[in-house]
């Protein structure tokens, strides 16, 4: 895995409808980081501490419970992740390379510092938050209904 500073952007998911100068803010804390394929990125109940924004490449994310849930992430500006910025900060799922993945890696505790700065801001940040996990979540029962 290689690491070099990145800057998350508007057209990500998460930061949409933020301004610049507080993505610029949040970005001062990212890097990109390079997976190789077939690469653990994180596995359910690891601490989770980090979210991703796709850069490029594919990352499948599998949920396993009583069903095998698969979720494929390969929209540049797709999250995941987002268990880092949910208590009990724990992910849900694991999430593995499946081509080379390029990808921007912003630790929790600069978007907490930064949405305390600028709150108006911080609550679009959780409102596409909400929006990303709602997707998900809609995707999971479209899945468990076509198996059941």
């Amino acid at each position: 895995m290689a690491i070099m500073e990145a800057s998350p952007t508007q057209e990500s998911d998460l930061f949409k409808g933020v301004s610049n100068r507080v993505i610029a803010e949040i970005g001062r804390g990212g890097v990109e980081l390079v997976f190789e394929p077939d690469a653990l990125i994180f596995k359910t109940d690891d601490e989770a501490s980090t979210i991703y924004e796709l850069v490029e490449g594919t990352v499948e994310i599998t949920v396993l419970e009583k069903e095998h849930i698969q979720y494929t992430v390969a929209r540049p500006g797709e999250i995941f992740g987002w268990s880092a910025m949910i208590e009990p900060y724990v992910y849900t799922a694991m999430a593995r390379a499946v081509t080379l993945v390029k990808a921007i890696g912003i630790n929790r505790d600069i978007i907490e510092a930064t949405v305390t700065r600028h709150p108006a801001e911080g609550l679009i940040i959780y409102k596409n938050l909400a929006g990303i996990i709602g997707q998900r979540l809609k995707g999971a029962y479209q899945h468990i209904y076509r198996q059941g």
